[in-house]
């Protein structure tokens, strides 16, 4: 039970509210980045950025902010949408790979959804950039061939979002999880979540449903199948706010709405406004979007550079919920800029300072 003060009372209450409002600041200043390096001769070179899908979740605002960060090298972003699909990304890799480029991106695509086409890019020669994507056992980041970790980003995520539901429910929620089983990266992720839950809230009572984008008619439906199945849920949790408005639409069709709080984690307007219009939402675990384009800069420079890139980047997460929202600005600029984290000039200004020009 809460205490008079409205807080926690339980321990494991407790712990997630102080763990929520850590996480809840918007970034105070960069986290170290790695060390100088010369782009000097990268000026006037090509990176190819290829995303599993390309006007899908973050993927635009990832294109905006990584072509503003490598610009500042003098070097070039052009795009080809791998459209969700292998032979749509395959098609991409071998343009790429076709124009001769100084490095291709890749963005949450697994190594073995096309592992051929990436095997191809691999013997040009030419640097190739999996971001997203844990690298299977054994492979070695060089700076020709390296992932971006994705359980870096995503598990800071996971703990925010169970947090949120502990420190609401104080420790007891009986919750609906909806894990995302997209790719290994979706999958490793939803089970850092699990996981987090089932040690840090014993008290909590969990049905897990998986889903994926091609499921996503039916999520809805699945939703409110399983309030009617047990009524006693009162949060349900996607994974992500790619989701969100399938739950939404599902807890109408049941009945439920009014009854059952929602968390999720992501960084889409219309996710993060939601929070403070809809009484039900109680918080959204943020990605800064902006933040990873610029990681996704460097590790690029990096490797075209003659450099092997870091294994992962500081993660720097933000939890959006009622307490925090109210000063913030809701319009595609702010989101594009990474504005709702803090001072974006921070992260961008850490990093041009390691791309020495002289």
């Amino acid at each position: 039970m809460a205490t008079s003060s409205g807080g926690p009372a339980s321990e494991a209450g407790k712990k997630a509210a102080a763990a929520l409002a850590a996480r809840s600041k918007p970034l105070s200043a960069a986290p170290e980045l790695g060390q100088p390096f010369d782009v000097r001769a990268l000026k006037g070179k090509t990176v190819y950025y290829i995303p599993i899908a390309l006007k899908v979740g973050h993927f635009p605002i990832i294109v905006t902010n990584l072509t503003s960060a490598l610009g500042k090298a003098g070097v070039s972003v052009r795009t080809c949408d791998g459209q969700g699909n292998p032979s749509g990304i395959s098609a991409c890799l071998d343009q790429a790979a076709a124009a001769g480029p100084g490095a291709i991106i890749t963005d949450y695509i697994p190594y073995q959804m096309v592992p051929t086409a990436f095997e191809r890019v691999k013997a040009k020669g030419i640097p190739l950039l999996i971001a997203g994507a844990n690298a299977p056992a054994g492979t070695a980041q060089t700076p020709k061939f390296a992932f971006g970790n994705a359980d870096s980003q995503g598990f800071p995520l996971m703990s925010g979002l169970t947090d949120a539901v502990i420190a609401d429910s104080d420790g007891k929620a009986n919750l609906l999880f909806l894990e995302v089983t997209d790719s290994e990266s979706t999958t490793s992720a939803g089970e850092h979540a699990l996981a987090q839950l089932k040690q840090n809230c014993a008290g909590c009572t969990v049905t897990v449903k998986k889903i994926n984008l091609s499921q996503m008619k039916n999520v809805g439906s699945l939703v409110s199948s399983a309030l009617l199945t047990d009524p006693k849920i009162k949060y349900v949790v996607p994974q992500y706010d790619t989701y969100l408005a399938a739950v939404i639409g599902g807890l109408q069709s049941s009945g439920k709405a009014a009854a059952v709080k929602i968390a999720t984690t992501g960084n889409t307007l219309a996710a993060v406004q939601q929070v403070k219009t809809n009484p039900r939402l109680i918080a959204v675990v943020g990605v800064n979007s902006p933040y990873l384009a610029w990681t996704e800069a460097d590790s690029a420079l990096r490797m075209m550079a003659g450099q092997t890139p870091p294994a992962a980047y500081p993660a720097i997460p933000r939890t959006f919920t009622k307490d925090n929202v109210s000063g913030l600005t809701f319009d595609p600029a702010h989101e594009a800029s990474g504005a709702w984290y803090g001072d974006p000039a921070l992260i961008q200004d850490a990093f041009t300072k390691l791309w020495t020009t002289r």
